[in-house]
């Protein structure tokens, strides 16, 4: 479960401040999610977070989501509106069904710890399947469904991180999933919240 964070030899810190070389001064960066919102995966997110906050920058406050496509830099140059428009349509005309997924377990990438999602439906591919036919560059081959935690704070080992996830129960919580949202954060801000354009409310799951 842990083999390709354990790969590495260490956690990699993340840097709070501005990022020009990157946003080249494009105010909004955009992406596709599910928000997370029941109180027993937000009691679960908090717990997770309290325990792992002394390896984490303070003040993350990013709203608990599991993110379905990074859309990119809002701006005519890059993810332009005539996107998010056509992607609107398309999900729309798919009349996706409302589903389930499942608040898991704890794992880690280099930058941040996470709760994993499970989708045994694989409803999840097919909406950035779906996604895809617009952008699709916005959908990479590696695709782990997940809820970050915060990012890490300074270079901590691998190992070590392990071990302190080990030391956790986790446990998993089912949570039905109603919307798509897309959503926009400050560039500026990395552990900012973030600002919902768009929802896109899924069909009875009875219907």
């Amino acid at each position: 479960m842990f083999s390709k964070f354990l790969a590495m030899d260490t956690t990699y810190p993340t840097q709070l401040r501005d990022f020009p070389e990157w946003h080249k001064g494009i105010k909004h960066y955009g992406f596709w999610a599910i928000e997370v919102s029941s109180k027993a995966c937000h009691d679960e997110i908090d717990k997770h977070k309290a325990y792992f906050a002394d390896k984490l920058h303070a003040n993350y406050s990013r709203q608990p989501h599991v993110t379905l496509a990074a859309s990119g830099l809002m701006s005519d140059m890059h993810f332009n509106q005539s996107l998010i428009s056509k992607q609107v349509k398309q999900l729309k005309e798919n009349a996706i069904k409302a589903f389930s997924l499942q608040l898991s377990h704890c794992n880690s990438f280099s930058v941040c710890p996470y709760l994993s999602v499970l989708d045994p439906q694989n409803n999840l591919n097919a909406i950035r399947e779906c996604l895809s036919k617009t952008a699709e560059k916005n959908n990479p081959e590696n695709y782990t469904p997940h809820v970050t935690l915060g990012f890490y704070d300074k270079a901590y080992a691998t190992t070590d991180i392990v071990n302190k996830m080990s030391n956790f129960d986790s446990k998993d919580i089912e949570f039905m999933v109603k919307e798509i949202v897309f959503a926009q954060y400050e560039t500026k801000d990395v552990q900012g919240p973030y600002q919902v354009l768009h929802r896109i409310k899924l069909a009875d799951v009875n219907a």
